[in-house]
């Protein structure tokens, strides 16, 4: 019979899903991984460092400590993932594992300079009292986790020990830069960070990129490039980072793929009437956004609608053009 933890659930022999608290109620609380062996204690992700309180709690049920965790790998850079990873390595002698690509938002707490994003929201018609609640926005989430030195950096392929399994890494790009996700090969399990969540969809943030004025990398297309990738590796079970384990990964994407076909043709329904802003288009595409979390779901909205429009542009369905400082989007002739 398993032991019956507190504050964690045994998923597979020697590895814990201990769920930490997260405002808001999407994409809802963060679940963090704990895999025990004989000689690797490691972690995938560690929530924030506000919830680093309650993680401490659920290693002692296990008669463990931050002391004694050897290496932390983070599944991507966003604070809810490696906010308390800091906290963790200077207690004691864990390595912080990352993709390089995520390396700077980990040790930096950004990728992209501040100033690049103003201009971005700027290019984006953003009134400027929804601006200043957007950097209000920024500083909180700086705020819910440490900057972290990283020890080692990873990429497709390589192969860890974690606990007492052996694990692939798979790069998984789109929901970031460097999210990669962790496979047990030989059980065919996969812990997938944010690139599946059963209960929402995921968001495929803008890429900025510093000599840029606006984004290049196409995230949709490299979002369903890692679900694609998922789908081929066929694993029998997915642990997310919010939510519920995942079996059907087939269905889970068909439903991912449908939303944002819908998306599509409802952005390129506004550009066809004459809207041309993107932060015109999020506002009229989700409608329902306000209340209390308005300055994230303006950011999310914009977000979505303008790596949207990189597909119709790729599509040859719009086009882009910069006039008097603001981006404008037009409905391309065919």
């Amino acid at each position: 019979m398993r032991q019956k933890y507190k504050y964690s659930t045994e998923i597979l022999p020697d590895v814990f899903c201990i769920t930490l608290p997260l405002p808001g109620r999407k994409p809802g609380p963060v679940n963090v991984y704990l895999f025990k062996g004989d000689n690797d204690i490691s972690l995938i992700d560690t929530g924030t460092k506000q919830t680093a309180g309650i993680l401490k709690k659920a290693l002692k049920e296990h008669g463990l400590a931050f002391s004694d965790i050897n290496q932390i790998i983070i599944t991507h850079g966003h604070g809810d993932h490696f906010g308390a990873a800091k906290m963790i390595a200077r207690g004691g002698s864990a390595h912080v594992i990352v993709h390089a690509e995520d390396r700077a938002l980990i040790e930096k707490g950004h990728d992209i300079l501040t100033k690049k994003y103003k201009q971005f929201l700027k290019l984006m018609n953003i009134p400027r009292s929804v601006g200043m609640m957007l950097r209000l926005l920024f500083v909180f989430f700086k705020r819910m986790a440490d900057n972290c030195n990283i020890h080692h950096v990873i990429q497709e392929g390589d192969e860890i020990t974690i606990g007492r399994y052996r694990a692939k890494i798979i790069e998984t790009p789109g929901h970031s830069k460097g999210s990669i996700c962790v496979y047990l090969e030989k059980d065919k399990i996969l812990f997938c960070g944010d690139t599946i969540i059963q209960h929402i969809t995921p968001n495929a943030f803008i890429m900025m990129d510093e000599k840029e004025i606006l984004p290049v990398r196409l995230s949709q297309n490299e979002f369903y490039k890692s679900l694609a990738r998922i789908k081929e590796l066929a694993p029998l079970m997915i642990h997310s980072a919010h939510g519920k384990a995942i079996s059907g990964v087939d269905e889970i994407v068909a439903g991912y793929e449908k939303a944002f076909a819908e998306r599509k043709e409802n952005v390129l329904s506004f550009v066809h009437s004459g809207e041309n802003n993107v932060y015109r288009i999020a506002r009229l595409l989700f409608p329902e956004i306000g209340g209390l979390k308005l300055p994230l779901e303006i950011f999310l909205s914009i977000s979505e609608v303008y790596t949207t429009i990189q597909i119709l542009q790729k599509e040859k369905k719009v086009s882009l053009v910069i006039r008097n400082g603001l981006l404008e989007v037009h409905e391309t002739v065919q």
